[in-house]
């Protein structure tokens, strides 16, 4: 008997629960370890990664789910100043954070100009098989939008480092400047709330780019910033270092966060694969011409049409080309060697175009369906049409039809017709007049 009471205890507490409040959340977790979050989570392909590392404490850092939630990346790693698990909404608390009283980090007091505190740093060599990495983020804070504008704010960073970087490039940028992403230099909804000088040009600073959570149900963080993508050209097959790091400035009480997206630390390629198609509308043997906005010298292409009929072209284009038949083509262009990952693919959906013949016309003179409209015919030129009454009577007949024929003085009623199509084949079938409205 306990037993059923139990289960109409726990059922009664379950219906009682809208789906929102069981579902729509950011959910963490910290029980994976470093190198399982770097080479499960946030690798991507065309980059191989090398001694990971991990400093700071482990309730700082872990798996973040974001499927039902705003911050508007599905998953990956969570990098915070304090707990991972403060994190999580609705947004109902004033200052959530955790002090974890350890120490900053050099690199991060030097970019905010101040000291920092409970520092959060993921560090690994990686080798990129291509010629550009990035990968996707969201940064958000409790420090919002009270702290906007205040000497002191919580601070994160990418640095990278290697051949042909001069020193530690910092990759958290807002985007078309050089200007780091932080509480001061990206920002919303400051005006009157701020505790410091709202007068400040900092505030509302970049405003585009900042998401507003106050109220929100599944983050804790007051705002955050829309998904970035940090940036880098790099060289294919050298070794480089980055170092993920994220610190409490001024003092270790408020907690802010980086979302890093699973999959996306990639190595992408400058090759980009551009057409004239403007729309879905190609048909067997018609033609498309592709090329390959790298036009470098030194770049050799390999292409692969998909069994494309190439009618023209050379190096990175452009291609003149065509299909016999119907269905997704692929085009791929790589460089060959060590940075084969180097590619771009295109899919182009070759329709059927197929002669389609209708079974009945009305030509009662209303401007609709007036004549026997076969559909695709234009791409059949010299196309042989011919009309039989129920008695074999031959009552029209054109060589090279153009969808004229309204079946003038012919009275309604169902007729036989023979198309030839040249090249193709030959159709045969029945349509009817039918002039009654």
């Amino acid at each position: 008997m306990k037993f059923f009471q139990k289960i109409i205890f726990f059922a009664s507490i379950f219906l009682l629960c809208k789906p929102s409040d069981v579902l729509a959340q950011l959910v963490v977790n910290n029980t994976q370890t470093p190198q399982q979050l770097v080479q499960n989570v946030l690798l991507g392909s065309g980059v191989i990664a090398s001694n990971i590392t991990y400093t700071g404490a482990q309730i700082a850092t872990g798996f973040f789910n974001g499927t039902n939630s705003n911050i508007g990346i599905s998953s990956g790693i969570l990098m915070t100043t304090g707990s991972i698990y403060l994190a999580v909404g609705p947004n109902n608390q004033t200052s959530a954070g955790l002090n974890l009283h350890l120490p900053g980090d050099s690199d991060l007091s030097a970019t905010s100009g101040g000291t920092t505190f409970d520092a959060a740093v993921l560090e690994f060599d990686f080798v990129p098989y291509a010629d550009t990495i990035k990968f996707h983020y969201v940064f958000g804070s409790e420090e919002y939008p009270e702290y906007v504008c205040c000497p002191d704010n919580d601070v994160f960073a990418f640095y990278i480092s290697g051949p042909g970087i001069v020193g530690k490039k910092n990759l958290a940028l807002i985007p078309t400047t050089t200007t780091p992403i932080s509480i001061n230099t990206l920002n919303g909804n400051c005006v009157g709330t701020s505790v410091c000088n709202t007068s400040n040009p900092c505030c509302n600073s970049h405003s585009n780019y900042y998401i507003d959570n106050t109220g929100g149900t599944t983050v804790q963080y007051n705002g955050f910033t829309e998904p970035m993508t940090a940036v880098s050209p790099v060289q294919c097959g050298q070794k480089y270092h980055i170092k993920i790091a994220i610190a409490d400035g001024g003092d270790g009480n408020i907690d802010s966060g980086v979302f890093l997206e699973a999959g996306s630390f990639t190595g992408g390629s400058s090759l980009h694969i551009q057409t004239n198609l403007m729309a879905d509308t190609l048909c067997p043997n018609d033609n498309v011409r592709v090329f390959c906005s790298d036009t470098s010298t030194s770049h050799i292409f390999n292409w692969n049409f998909d069994s494309a009929n190439v009618l023209s072209g050379s190096g990175s284009g452009p291609y003149s080309l065509s299909w016999n038949t119907p269905g997704m083509k692929k085009i791929k262009v790589s460089v060959p060697g060590f940075c084969e990952s180097g590619a771009d693919s295109v899919y182009i959906h070759v329709n059927a175009c197929d002669v389609m013949i209708p079974n009945v016309f009305t030509p009662n003179g209303d401007n609709v369906n007036d004549y026997f409209v076969i559909q695709n015919l234009e791409r059949h030129p010299d196309s042989r049409l011919i009309i039989y009454d129920r008695w074999g009577k031959k009552v029209f007949e054109d060589d090279n039809y153009h969808n004229e024929w309204n079946g003038s003085d012919l009275s309604d009623g169902t007729y036989y017709y023979i198309l030839d199509v040249p090249n193709d084949k030959t159709m045969k079938g029945f349509v009817t007049i039918l002039r009654k409205k």
